[in-house]
């Protein structure tokens, strides 16, 4: 009777072990199936990550181009400023030396004008 009962044990053990052998073995297929998911995860975060590094360094170099292109506009600009100060400089000399020139000539007029007004009264 002894036997019997250590048996039972042992046959109760024995299916224990199996049921939980089973449930191991479904939870491990499972695990696995996750890891090829994840797998698949990281090798698409690799891509993107890849792809945005790459966006970056594009935009880097257009960056830099856009740059130097506004660096050449700004000389340009300066040099078309400093001919236009050039310009405006003489054409304020020009306009001055005219405007005291007729200044004077029409002073002259002026006292033409009352110098012959005498000599007409008279």
């Amino acid at each position: 009777m002894t036997s019997w009962l250590i048996d039972a044990i042992l046959v109760g053990a024995l299916l224990i072990t199996s049921w939980r052998t089973g449930s191991m073995y479904k939870e491990l297929k499972r695990l696995r199936s996750e890891e090829s998911g994840f797998r698949q995860a990281l090798e698409d975060a690799d891509a993107s990550i890849n792809r945005a590094a790459n966006a970056v360094v594009l935009l880097k170099s257009e960056g830099v181009r856009t740059l130097r292109a506004l660096e050449e506009r700004a000389c340009e600009a300066q040099e078309l400023v400093e001919r236009l100060d050039v310009l405006l400089d003489s054409y304020e000399q020009r306009r001055t030396a005219s405007v005291t020139a007729a200044t004077i000539l029409h002073d002259n007029d002026a006292i033409s004008r009352f110098a012959s007004v005498p000599t007409a009264i008279r």
